[in-house]
């Protein structure tokens, strides 16, 4: 059993004979190419399984109960998904769809200062108002899907965690509703400060979530994130004074992460009281900027990350993207005063009338309805930056695959292009449009994200913007495209990128007992076949409570998906199996002895 060239020899040439008979392990995965999560190089080896533990790795001589042939492809560590926003539909989907479709294993919910706990009895509708605007949930669907029977945050863990699911769930306790619950519905959205007393109770409610379990506090400090109405959602103008107290609180206790999404991470007013926090504890604070000068806090984290502070910024692999269809929220003609006559029909009626010349003619004459100053007016106008979707969709298009790029190919105008598109599939077609930067129409800024020592792969949004947005997808696209596909500019190693998908998001919670494939840690895998590991184009479909909509976005590639040593999906079809859990806290790994 020797290492050559970094890969080992596969035990399937070994000549093992008689020694398989000997069963010992629930478990045997056999001759993979292992990636294991560590950014080391990858090698050719079995692992063996006990429960839900790596027990061995390497030549395993003994068998397993069960035994699975990786036949030299990918094994990785499950994906360690670290924002999410699953804090409802957790209490009626326990499969977390889109996101066990793509090899992810462990989530973390709680995400942007929302959820659903504390919560006083009779003021259940406005944390749905929370959520429905920040994250574009359908509050009939959480009206008709949430169970509503807690009132504290250690009881909403104690509610989700009487069900099993396909892969562990960590979550955070959010701002707003801590606010909510302590200020009052009235005073808790606006400018009007926190009274001593009243941090005093926020500190106590984020401490007794944490000692309970909560894997942290979230807080969302940017003008983007509004409720339903358009007011800015709780937290988002408390004070430094508010903020260094909560975030004193976790310091003290030595448990919990913090979860900011911020627009003035680069500015005094907020890094005063995060330089506190991350270089005084031994906590770690991990972000989203949406605002002012990215490249000073980024700065600012690699000068430190290395010497011990642990503060991490969030990178998604692609920019954040509306999609576009006749039964999204937004698209380029829902503003249009023709469309008005139509927006309440059925799809196919909207088809059918659209197909029609003269309300083709009437409609594309006609200037949108809508402030030409106004963020969405430019969203919905930015045809070069707006791209048809195949059936493997391409995120890193060029100019001329652009709605403005085959407007000028064809001599048409761009409104007449985005037409046809949407019409196209009986529209059920999306087209993707990036409402974060994609300078010069390439990845190049990502992939630098990527490569900082003090980032961590997150900013999924699984769960969220569900009539919008569909980035659940971004762990298997993220290996697809900058491992394997990648023609405009230098691909990631994939050691590397696995690693930020599973040690580095892991360690970022807390959960030291997962993310690398190593003795001792959960049994929580990916067999992939690397070569047609892919996303498929979004679709929408209506299986929320009471019907509601939601774009998903599957996946084909994965071989199987392990959770704590249960095979869940098969062929990137589930088993059946439901071996998640909530989890309690922090974790830390079981030593196994030789």
């Amino acid at each position: 059993f020797q290492a050559e060239d970094g890969i080992r020899d596969s035990v399937a040439s070994r000549g093992l004979g008689d020694v398989y008979k000997r069963q010992m392990y629930d478990l045997v995965i056999r001759n993979g190419k292992i990636v294991d999560g560590s950014g080391q190089p990858s090698f050719m080896g079995d692992i063996a399984i006990q429960g839900d533990r790596i027990v061995k790795i390497g030549l395993v001589e003994e068998s397993g109960s069960k035994e699975i042939d990786a036949e030299g492809n990918l094994v990785t560590p499950g994906w360690v998904d670290i924002h999410t926003h699953y804090d409802g539909q957790v209490c009626w989907d326990e499969y977390l769809t889109p996101s066990c479709w793509h090899g992810v294993t462990t989530v973390v919910m709680g995400n942007c200062g929302v959820g659903f706990a504390p919560v006083r009895p009779g003021t259940e509708e406005f944390l749905v108002q929370l959520m429905e605007g920040v994250e574009d949930i359908p509050g009939v669907a959480l009206n008709e899907g949430v169970s509503w029977d807690w009132e504290s945050f250690p009881e909403y863990l104690d509610s989700i965690g009487k069900n099993n699911y396909a892969m562990d769930i960590g979550a955070m306790i959010g701002h707003g509703p801590i606010r909510s619950y302590v200020m009052g519905m009235d005073r808790c959205q606006g400018k009007e400060e926190a009274s001593d007393s009243e941090i005093a109770e926020m500190a106590q409610i984020t401490k007794e979530a944490i000692e309970a379990g909560a894997l942290g506090f979230s807080t969302s400090r940017t003008y983007l994130h509004r409720d339903k109405f358009g007011e800015y959602v709780p937290g988002t103008e408390a004070t430094a004074k508010e903020m260094r107290t909560i975030a004193n609180t976790i310091a003290d206790l030595g448990q919990g992460t913090l979860e900011i999404v911020s627009d003035w991470m680069d500015q005094d007013i907020e890094l005063d009281w995060v330089k506190e926090f991350v270089e005084k504890s031994d906590r770690t604070l991990t972000y989203a900027q949406t605002g002012g000068n990215p490249v000073e806090t980024w700065k600012y984290c690699e000068e430190n990350f290395s010497k011990g502070v642990k503060i991490r910024p969030q990178f998604p692999g692609r920019p954040t993207g509306m999609l576009f269809s006749l039964e999204s929220t937004v698209h380029p003609f829902i503003a249009h005063p023709s469309y008005a006559e139509i927006a309440d029909k059925t799809l196919e009626e909207k088809v059918a009338t659209m197909k029609d010349e003269s309300f083709r003619q009437k409609i594309l004459s006609e200037e949108p309805a809508v402030d030409k100053n106004h963020m969405i007016y430019t969203l919905m106008m930015s045809f070069d930056k707006q791209f048809p979707m195949n059936e493997i969709p391409d995120y890193e298009p060029s100019y001329e695959e652009s709605i403005a790029g085959i407007a000028e190919s064809s001599n048409k105008s761009v409104m007449e292009v985005m037409y046809d598109e949407m019409l196209k599939n009986d529209g059920k077609t999306f087209v993707w449009a990036p409402f974060s930067p994609y300078p010069d129409h390439n990845l190049d800024t990502y992939k630098m994200m990527m490569e900082f020592e003090s980032s961590v792969a997150g900013l999924s949004d699984g769960g969220a913007h569900c009539g919008l947005i569909c980035d659940a997808s971004m762990p298997t696209w993220n290996i697809a495209h900058y491992t394997r596909d990648r023609v405009k500019g230098e691909k990631i190693p994939l050691e590397f990128l696995v690693r930020k998908q599973t040690k580095e998001t892991a360690e970022t919670f807390g959960l030291m007992d997962r993310g690398q494939i190593k003795e001792g840690y959960m049994a929580d895998i990916n067999i992939i076949d690397h070569e047609n590991l892919c996303v498929y184009k979004p679709e929408m479909v209506h299986d929320l409570p009471t019907g509601s909509r939601r774009i998903i976005q599957k996946a084909g590639g994965y071989i199987a998906t392990i959770k704590s040593g249960v095979v869940t999906f098969k062929d990137d079809k589930a088993t059946g199996e439901l071996p998640g859990t909530v989890l309690r806290g922090e974790r830390t790994a079981e030593a196994i002895s030789a």
